[in-house]
C-alpha cells in the first residue's frame, strides 16, 4: 500500500495556507457583486437617508405654512425618515462593533 503526498485540492490549503489569500487579493476582491465598491454603496445609503430627512423637513414646512399639505402625508414622510435614520445608526453600530472585535483579536 503506497501513501501518496498531499497535492492540490482541499488539503493543500493546510500545507500552504497563504495560497488562498494570495489568490483572493487584487482589485476584483474589493468590489461587490455589481462591481460597486463598499464606499460607494455606503455613500449612496447616506444620501438616501439625507434625502428622506429633507423630504420630511419639506413636508413639515408645507404643513406648518398651510400650503395644502395633508397631515397624513407629512406623518408618513416623518416616519420614513425616522426609520431610515434608525436603520443607518443600527448599521453604524454593527460596523463599529465588528471593527472593535477585529482590532481586539490576538494574532
Amino acid at each position: 500500500m503506497a501513501i501518496e503526498g498531499i497535492s492540490g485540492g482541499f488539503a493543500a490549503q493546510f500545507v500552504d495556507p497563504t495560497r488562498a489569500i494570495e489568490q483572493a487579493q487584487g482589485p476584483e476582491r474589493a468590489n461587490g457583486p455589481a462591481g460597486q465598491e463598499f464606499g460607494d454603496k455606503l455613500g449612496d445609503a447616506i444620501e438616501t437617508v439625507d434625502d428622506r430627512q429633507q423630504l420630511a423637513d419639506e413636508a413639515l414646512l408645507q404643513l406648518g405654512s398651510g400650503d395644502n399639505a395633508s397631515l397624513h402625508g407629512s406623518m408618513v414622510a416623518l416616519t420614513e425618515a425616522e426609520i431610515a435614520l434608525r436603520t443607518m445608526v443600527s448599521v453604524r453600530d454593527k460596523v463599529v462593533s465588528a471593527y472593535e472585535q477585529i482590532m481586539n483579536m490576538s494574532i
